[in-house]
């Protein structure tokens, strides 16, 4: 029992019967807020099922544990969760881990009854995540965010991570290079193609009309896998990319992931590897809208 519980039931012990009612209200505050036995914290060679949505349903052996690294001492213990966090491991890039059997049309209904009661999935901030090693290298993965001036470990790491599309995106757009289009309706009057980044890193490459030499460009580089249309690369001054593919399969999914400028020639190879890995994971018996 951790120490919340047991002040908790110190004080029930010394309160009167006129402070009845009150006890009663802050042991319903202290059970909403967590007063539970916590789930023990993931190791490497687990088992685990988490769900994504219904139609991506992640069921995987954990593979290497990532080193916890403080961003800021006065918060840390606020957003620090290692029991609830939901990162599948760092894998080569060629990994292929062997599928497990799809749910059965029982044992989808009776998961989705059960996780709904689960503390992991009450606490949905944090995303399924795992890493992709490049070039055979093997380095010592740490829980940095993905967006912070530091992720990578090592250049030939890449992080990645799901996330859900939210209420504004259109489920039903599905039409080829959808990203590409939306940028060039909505930019086209200040940027312009830019060939030599396009060649650079075999994708289609804009830059801002008036950014100068300083202008990043924004990517977009045509997806292998049928039913994703593509991935859009922010390029920063720095070293490091972001990408980000938001798809309407899976019931709607956004992959964003992290890797080093460097090795963006390895793109479609790690396009590929994402993708691979969803199918082989999801255990969902529902199949996914794949559309060429």
């Amino acid at each position: 029992m951790n120490k919340e519980c047991e002040i908790l039931n110190i004080s029930k012990a010394r309160v009167g019967v006129f402070l009845m009612p009150m006890l009663f209200v802050v042991v319903t505050m202290v059970s909403l807020s967590g007063c539970r036995e916590k789930p023990p914290i993931p190791k490497e060679g687990d088992i685990v099922v988490w769900k994504h949505n219904s139609e991506l349903i992640i069921k995987a052996k954990l593979g290497q544990r990532r080193e916890h690294v403080i961003a800021d001492p006065r918060t840390d213990h606020f957003f620090y969760e290692p029991e609830y966090e939901r990162f599948i491991g760092q894998f080569p890039i060629d990994y292929k881990p062997k599928p497990f059997p799809k749910f059965t049309e029982q044992e989808q209904m009776a998961f989705e009854v059960e996780y709904a009661t689960k503390l992991h999935a009450v606490k949905s901030g944090h995303p399924i995540q795992f890493n992709l090693m490049l070039n055979g290298v093997v380095v010592k993965a740490t829980d940095r965010s993905i967006v912070s001036r530091k992720a990578l470990d090592d250049i030939n790491q890449v992080r990645v991570e799901l996330g859900g599309l939210g209420l504004s995106y259109d489920i039903t757009h599905t039409s080829k290079y959808h990203h590409e289009n939306f940028v060039k309706s909505k930019l086209n009057k200040t940027w312009h193609y830019d060939k030599q980044s396009s060649d650079e890193y075999d994708m289609k490459c804009y830059r801002e009309n008036n950014g100068g030499s300083r202008s990043r460009p924004w990517c977009f580089g045509e997806s292998t896998y049928a039913g994703a249309s593509g991935v859009s690369f922010t390029i920063f001054s720095t070293n490091w990319v972001l990408a980000s593919s938001s798809e309407p399969i899976y019931g709607g999914i956004k992959v964003r992931y992290r890797i080093d400028r460097s090795m963006l020639k390895h793109w479609k190879e790690v396009d590929a590897a994402i993708w691979d890995l969803l199918e082989r994971w999801n255990i969902s018996r529902l199949k996914a809208d794949i559309k060429n």
